[in-house]
């Protein structure tokens, strides 16, 4: 016999009426009638068999097998319920194709599997595992059991009310005595001669959801948690982090249309950062945009934009405070402040001093919020949080601590910087500003120091600039970070850096400390030139002008050890560019003057800079004496950059002559100083000469081995134009 939705299209047909005629005339609605054809509804109610009837003009036999088409079967006798609990998935359901791909994998083993995944709030665990559990469900033909453990509620259900539902649900009682241990058994043995899948959603820990678990068998579990479970030995652990990009793109097309995504591109991508790439997020605004379908995507972009709204636009804040309001006491009064910090990363020192506690406790923290998936560790001693929850940390962080918790890590980030300044450059004037103040143990060689300082990097002008914007943290240790960082930005190359951090210091200083300010100008007014130098700005007339307006500076302070400084570093700059004799008129007073307060630990820097610029001229002799007498007086005084940097001109002066078996051995020494200094620039830039010779000695394959060691350093530490030379010379070889 025909089924009653294909009887009900076929009479519809013959009557010549389309779905929306049949509704109209029956009374009913297209969608119930659409329904009945499919069979999405097969047995309708006896009033909507006679509209349908009457609409259809039946009567008689052909009305009686219509109604008899809708009737229901018979159940068989004693049929036997199989549970299949587990609630309909999401609507929208991407990106996450390699972790469905795992899970289902990871159920193709024999014998009882568990699965745990687990995530952050909002990071898509439970669609995960629903989508999992409804493409298990050929696997499991005993049914599928679904509970919710509310792990993270007020009042978590007990295990044993647990059990005992899932023995009922499984067709047997309970046992008596009644027991976690054994009601615990009982639920095993049951689960041995059967095949059931158990979705435990919001597990709280290993603890609450271990009983809960099949033992050998067919049968097995999906877990979910916000917290870690390394406590069940028997789960594979499956551990979901924030969508790509694209995938959360593909997501939000799939919640408001393609269309209006392919419309606004560039604020289709804003509204999924701003979302933080979080499913649950990305899932509600979208919604809300399905439902207003006249906003422009940049419209809600825009209201994310503001820190103080988002949480709320994006939904997410009631999920984050369930994760956060489970921690104990300490862990909910140390989140808030590992949230104050602009940087994308924390390490344990930075942390530690966030929080004011000692690294090993600090770390031990760290370790518990990333197993209540708090936070995650992209590297050992890293950890990161999700930019909503630092949002909502932030909101949760009292206000009198903000400043007290900048301040100690600007502090740190101080002595460390003046710890390297302290193992490179023990003799330069500016620890006469610092007067220990920023002094502190720590790495114990200049390449441990840099070492942490690379680290550390990316986050030291973002921690000085929003150090300087939160009121009550002193400009001294903001200004003293700058001034510290002077030996480390020159050796790494990094200019913009040392410009971005010596602006900020240096407004916070200007009319305050006269010689911070004149130190600071000093400091701007080198890497200013650096990067003209490189081909990266203008010209050099900013650097002139800072570096002119810093020697003024110290005439009016009356420090000539610092103002001989700035003499040489005028020479230096102005060599850079086309003034010869200018420079020169600066290096030769410089020299003078260091020599007449006898600094001859200063010397060196100024004779090669000198000997470079007689080089220019065409003085080869003058050249090679002066740079002869800077490796003479970096020995004797124990300058290694400025020996360095001297053996590095000899070099270059034999390669030019064509003295190859002179100029090797100079450069190699040159690159070994560099080395042991940490200036990785110069470094580079010395390894490319000392290609160079061994080109000009016609060693092919040992001069490519050196260009290629020098390009590599070049890469990340010199400018476009010294590497591309260096590429071109390879070309050649």
């Amino acid at each position: 016999m025909d089924s009653f939705g294909t009887r009900l299209r076929r009479l519809r047909r013959a009557a010549g009426l389309t779905q929306e005629a049949l509704a109209e005339k029956s009374g009913l609605s297209g969608q119930a009638v659409g329904a009945l054809e499919r069979g999405d509804r097969r047995f309708p109610h006896r009033d909507t068999l006679d509209r349908l009837a009457d609409a259809l003009g039946l009567a008689g036999t052909e009305r009686d097998d219509f109604a008899r088409a809708a009737e229901r079967p018979p159940k068989p006798a004693a049929a036997k319920v199989v549970p299949r609990e587990l609630p309909g998935g999401i609507a929208v359901f991407t990106g996450r194709d390699a972790e469905l791909g795992r899970v289902l994998a990871l159920f193709e083993s024999p014998g009882s599997v568990v699965v745990a995944i687990g995530g952050m709030a909002g990071v898509g665990k439970t669609a995960l595992a629903l989508e999992a559990g409804h493409r298990l469900t050929r696997r499991f033909p005993d049914g599928s059991l679904h509970l919710d453990l509310r792990g993270h509620a007020a009042d978590p259900p007990d295990p044993l009310d647990l059990l005992d539902r899932l023995i009922r649900e499984l067709g047997d009682e309970p046992p008596k005595p009644l027991s976690l241990d054994s009601a615990a058994a009982r639920f095993r043995t049951l689960l041995a001669s059967k095949r059931v899948l158990l979705l435990l959603d919001n597990a709280r820990d290993a603890a609450h959801v271990a009983p809960l678990l099949p033992g050998a068998g067919g049968s097995g579990a999906i877990v979910t948690s916000r917290a870690a479970l390394p406590d069940l030995p028997q789960a594979h652990q499956v551990l979901l982090d924030v969508l790509p990009e694209a995938d959360a793109l593909r997501l939000l097309a799939a919640e408001i249309g393609a269309e209006r995504v392919a419309a606004e591109p560039a604020a289709a991508r804003r509204v999924a950062r701003l979302c933080g790439y979080l499913p649950l997020a990305l899932h509600l605004v979208g919604a809300r945009l399905a439902t207003r379908p006249r906003w422009p995507v940049a419209h809600l972009a825009h209201r994310l934009d503001d820190e103080h709204r988002r949480l709320d636009e994006t939904g997410v804040r009631a999920g984050f405070a369930l994760a956060v309001g489970a921690l104990d006491e300490t862990a909910a009064r140390a989140y808030p402040l590992l949230s104050l910090l602009d940087v994308p990363e924390l390490s344990v020192p930075v942390a530690s001093r966030l929080l004011d506690a000692p690294e090993a406790e600090t770390e031990k923290l760290l370790d518990r919020l990333t197993d209540e998936h708090l936070l995650t560790t992209p590297a050992p001693g890293w950890y990161r949080l999700h930019d909503l929850l630092r949002l909502y940390g932030r909101e949760l962080a009292p206000p009198g601590e903000r400043a007290a918790a900048i301040t100690r890590v600007v502090e740190l980030c101080a002595a460390m910087a003046w710890r390297s300044m302290a193992l490179v450059s023990a003799a330069s004037h500016r620890h006469d500003w610092a007067a220990g103040r920023w002094a502190a143990g720590g790495p114990g060689s200049a390449e441990e120091v840099f070492a942490w300082l690379d680290r550390h990097q990316a986050h030291l002008v973002t921690v000085v600039r929003q150090a300087a914007a939160t009121p009550g943290v002193p400009p001294d240790a903001i200004a003293a970070v700058g001034l510290g960082l002077y030996e480390y930005h020159r050796a790494r190359a990094r200019w913009r850096d040392a410009i971005q951090v010596d602006e900020v210091a240096l407004e916070l200083v200007d009319g305050v400390d006269p010689v911070a300010a004149a130190t600071l100008r000093n400091d701007l007014g080198v890497a200013e030139a650096e990067l003209a130098s490189g081909g990266e700005a203008a010209g050099f007339r900013r650097s002139h002008a800072l570096l002119r307006r810093s020697l003024a500076d110290w005439e009016a302070i009356g420090d000539e050890r610092q103002l001989a400084g700035t003499l040489n570093n005028l020479c230096f700059v102005y060599g850079l560019g086309e003034d010869v004799e200018t420079a020169i008129g600066f290096g030769e007073r410089s020299l003078a003057l260091n020599r007449s307060l006898g600094l001859r630990h200063v010397e060196t820097l100024n004779l090669v800079n000198l000997a470079v610029l007689y080089g220019r001229q065409g003085d080869r002799a003058r050249e090679l004496a002066y740079a002869s007498e800077a490796v003479a007086v970096g020995e004797d005084t124990g300058d290694v950059r400025g020996t360095a940097y001297g053996r590095m001109r000899l070099g270059i002066v034999h390669r030019e002559l064509g003295r190859f078996d002179a100029a090797i051995d100079e450069l190699s020494r040159s690159v070994a100083l560099w080395r042991e200094a940490g200036v990785r620039l110069y470094e580079a830039m010395t390894l490319a000469e000392l290609g160079r010779a061994y080109a000009g000695r016609d060693e092919r394959d040992r001069a490519r081995e050196v260009l290629t060691e020098a390009l590599a350093l070049l890469g990340e530490y010199g400018g476009a134009e010294r590497a591309a030379a260096v590429r071109a010379e390879l070309a050649r070889l």
